[in-house]
């Protein structure tokens, strides 16, 4: 064995060797990339150690982590500033009340957000959605109260972008309206950020775009988001829980623990009410809605069935119900 140097761990390289502490205990293994989250965890030891042996079949490999540590800080070396809207092709809202650009950009910030997330890379991904949430206070809650409509405040196009930042633009939204902590709202926009994370993790032949697989298939996803969250993002419980609790029902008829009333986390009832509300709109229930006065009587129709009676007239009363334009025609 023998002690590793400092310039031996350097930002996003791919490691070489297994790392053990002073007692021998494995620290990481090799082949494991070096975030900046996981650099501050080996500051916590006094010294590192390795094993000091090196075969051609270890100079291969070390050819191959670095080719392995570029790819890593190629997919991680970005920023909202950094992004270029010319660079992304999708679908915008052109009654919006944000300029495309900033719907491009923001998009894009969120799809490579996913790509972090499906490589696993959870501390850097934690670090690019806070970054995202303040994008959404900055960029959009700036431009919102300029509008009444909110079919004018929705991103349109690829479900699987759009239905997390809609949800995430919404929620905060209500938060706002209920007069949340700055802190609590910030935590309430990453939650609903995070509320379909679980699908990350389901494969079924054919799906290409995970987050839009039909929700009949993939009723662990709750379970599965909630560990993410918990166990690999290292979040608290109330945002683990959102992830969890998301499609449980006022009235007990929800998914996956059957949870009721004040039972249900309060972040999870606003999220439901705003994820609904997304489904209805991107046509992804049983329920027809061409535009947002029928998507809002839906909700009132199904009413406290399904949603807390606080969190549902609070997101009602956030805009005109007379809102009449068709979603379809607003796309461009």
């Amino acid at each position: 064995m023998r002690i590793v140097e400092n310039s031996e761990l350097s930002n996003y390289k791919v490691l070489p060797f297994d790392l053990f502490s002073e007692n021998k205990t494995k620290i990481m293994e090799a082949g494991e990339v070096l975030t900046p989250g996981k650099l501050i965890m080996l500051k916590n030891y006094l010294k590192i150690f390795a094993e000091d042996f090196h075969t051609d079949e270890d100079t291969d490999k070390k050819d191959s982590d670095s080719l392995g540590e570029k790819s890593a800080a190629k997919l991680l070396n970005f920023s909202y500033e950094s992004l270029d809207a010319a660079d992304f092709d999708t679908v915008m809202n052109k009654d919006s009340c944000l300029q495309m650009e900033t719907q491009v950009k923001i998009k894009y910030f969120y799809k490579k957000i996913l790509d972090i997330l499906q490589k696993k890379y959870y501390e850097d991904a934690v670090l690019k959605l806070q970054g995202l949430v303040s994008v959404i206070k900055n960029e959009i809650y700036k431009q919102i109260h300029k509008s009444e409509k909110g079919s004018q405040v929705r991103f349109m196009g690829e479900y699987e972008l759009c239905h997390p930042l809609n949800v995430a633009v919404i929620s905060g939204l209500i938060g706002r309206k209920l007069e949340y902590s700055p802190r609590n709202i910030d935590e309430l926009i990453l939650a609903a950020l995070l509320h379909d994370i679980g699908k990350l993790e389901i494969k079924l032949p054919g799906s290409q775009a995970l987050l839009t697989i039909n929700e009949d298939e993939v009723k662990a996803h709750p379970i599965i988001g909630y560990k993410i969250i918990r166990d690999k993002m290292k979040l608290n419980e109330n945002i683990a829980k959102a992830a969890l609790e998301h499609h449980e029902n006022n009235d007990g008829s929800g998914y996956p623990q059957g949870l009721s009333n004040d039972f249900i986390t309060e972040y999870s009832q606003i999220i439901n009410v705003a994820n609904y509300y997304d489904n209805l709109a991107f046509n992804r229930t049983h329920i027809l809605v061409t535009n947002n006065k029928e998507a809002l009587r839906a909700m009132l129709e199904t009413g406290t069935k399904k949603f807390s009676a606080k969190m549902l007239y609070t997101f009602i009363h956030m805009f005109n119900y007379d809102d009449i334009k068709d979603f379809n025609e607003m796309i461009i």
